[in-house]
């Protein structure tokens, strides 16, 4: 636990206690939402059909390094993050020589 917090029981109602725990549990699950949606990867196809591209373009921005990826046996797998980055490094991957 990264967060710990000491809590004094007395004066406290259990209802008051509940209310505490979830509101902990609320924010604790936010933010491992948060993480869980940082981790997206995509395929190719996905990756053409977001920036409305062919695949063989994507795969040719893969080759000359604007996008990185990992390739899992015969397939390559883009981060979201990776992604992100690249476009916004080049306003439009399709144009750029």
């Amino acid at each position: 636990m990264e967060n710990t917090k000491t809590i004094l029981l007395y004066n406290i109602t259990p209802s008051e206690l509940k209310d505490m725990i979830i509101a902990d549990l609320k924010i604790e699950l936010k933010a491992i939402l948060n993480r869980a949606n940082e981790q997206e990867n995509y395929t190719v196809d996905e990756v053409s059909k977001l920036i409305n591209c062919s695949k063989l373009s994507v795969y040719s921005y893969i080759k000359r390094g604007l996008l990185p990826a990992s390739k899992i046996g015969r397939s390559y797998i883009i981060k979201k993050i990776d992604l992100d980055n690249a476009l916004k490094e080049v306003k439009s991957l399709k144009y750029r020589r």
